[in-house]
């Protein structure tokens, strides 16, 4: 199984879409872990909607890394893969980004960081572009079986 497979949309945008959504997170992490997570005992609005978000997310990526199993990759396989549309894929087509988009701006939220929020909405814009590109990859790859499940199954939520 390779890990890496081909970037469904220019890679330049597609790595540093990825990338500006990782550096969301770690600020996110390392702000939290700055201002003393679990010292203070009194959350602010936004604080509780930035971990409530995150945790969502957290809960959407592992359930949906989990479902799709050995069919997970950073760009579009190169081999034979299977349609995965059971457990959170039954709620959701792209389970996986809505957990990444809810990480994302989970870090925005928290930061309030211009130069995060700016990343940030890059990083959904890529996002966007390519669950819309491996739209046409499995349409092309499932065909009617595809076109059956997105017809059931919202693209985010």
């Amino acid at each position: 199984m390779e890990l890496i497979g081909k970037p469904p949309i220019n890679p330049l945008l597609f790595y540093t879409g990825k990338i500006s959504g990782y550096i969301t997170w770690i600020s996110f992490i390392y702000n939290l872990t700055r201002d003393g997570f679990g010292g203070n005992l009194v959350f602010n609005f936004t604080e509780i909607v930035a971990f409530s978000l995150f945790a969502l997310g957290l809960i959407f990526s592992v359930v949906s890394i989990l479902d799709i199993g050995s069919s997970i990759r950073l760009g579009l396989p190169n081999e034979d893969t299977v349609l995965k549309s059971k457990g959170i894929y039954r709620i959701s087509r792209n389970p996986m980004y809505v957990g990444f988009g809810l990480f994302t701006i989970s870090s925005m939220i928290y930061t309030m960081n211009y130069t995060i929020i700016a990343l940030g909405l890059f990083s959904l814009v890529v996002y966007h572009l390519i669950i819309k590109s491996e739209e046409k990859f499995l349409l092309n790859r499932f065909g009617d079986d595809y076109e059956v499940y997105r017809k059931k199954v919202k693209r985010y939520l």
